[in-house]
């Protein structure tokens, strides 16, 4: 298995390192001309469309192409190679999965850091030691750590109900003509797993304070609710008071749908997939 991810890794890494080189040479751009105090005029409005535009394009083209390195296995004749490797297709699914999260944490990781960098070299701000520590204890390292597992969840969550829908693509139209129907598949059942999310959480209406994790009945939130969200991990509800709650239900069967669907990848991948 270990061998298969440093395979994926080496086939992806250009262009991963290629599209990474690009955004951080757009992202210098527009800091070093919003610096130069340009920003009203039609050439500068019109580089900085244009860049945020190359910068939504390449993470979208990024996104496929990782995502897309599955859909090769199924559809084009790399797949007679990976499917006669001694793995499962279990194996198989999971070496995907961790490899497309780990360019996704470099990428985000790496334009986070490289922001931060930008804004010290090109905007001034003068911090003293007491405002600094200031600073760091507004902080909520709570909200943070929700932040992190949330991202990753909803991550996995949707890189496996995309595999799963490829897979069942492929599995129920053999044809590489039709086979981009995974889209529709995907897009069918991310519309039913969401909906049996929000029924489940009204079914099931306590959600867990992230603050003080305490369990809590929506009723009893209804005069300070703001407004209520699906993440993609189950229903998050914000209010008013600042406070932050996940419905329990609702996230439990979101990680059930999740181990079900990477499960049902792997089982298709064995026994329903004739390449």
């Amino acid at each position: 298995m270990l061998k298969y991810m440093k395979y994926e890794i080496k086939g992806t890494y250009k262009y991963i390192f290629g599209i990474l080189a690009l955004v951080l040479l757009l992202i210098t751009g527009l800091y070093a001309y919003g610096s130069r105090g340009n920003e009203g005029s039609i050439g500068g409005n019109l580089f900085i469309f244009l860049s945020v535009m190359i910068l939504f394009g390449t993470a979208l083209v990024t996104f496929l192409f990782i995502v897309g390195s599955f859909r090769k296995e199924l559809y084009e004749d790399r797949g007679y190679l990976t499917f006669t490797l001694p793995l499962t297709g279990n194996q198989i699914v999971a070496s995907k999965l961790i490899v497309a999260l780990l360019w996704f944490f470099i990428l985000g990781f790496a334009i986070a850091t490289y922001n931060i960098l930008m804004v010290l070299s090109f905007i001034p701000v003068e911090l003293n030691i007491s405002e600094l520590f200031s600073l760091v204890d507004q902080v909520n390292i709570t909200e943070i750590a929700f932040f992190i597992i949330t991202s990753v969840l909803s991550g996995v969550y949707l890189l496996v109900l995309i595999y799963f829908s490829m897979a069942l693509g492929k599995a129920t139209f053999r044809s590489k003509r039709i086979g981009g129907l995974w889209f529709v598949i995907f897009l069918v059942l991310n519309g039913v797993f969401a909906f049996g999310q929000f029924a489940v959480g009204g079914l099931f209406p306590y959600y867990l304070n992230i603050e003080t994790f305490n369990v809590e009945m929506m009723d009893k939130m209804n005069s300070t609710s703001s407004f209520m969200y699906n993440n993609g991990i189950g229903i998050i509800l914000s209010s008013n008071a600042g406070m932050l709650l996940v419905n329990i239900a609702s996230s439990l069967f979101n990680i059930a749908t999740t181990v079900a669907l990477f499960f049902g990848t792997g089982y298709l991948i064995e026994k329903k997939i004739d390449l």
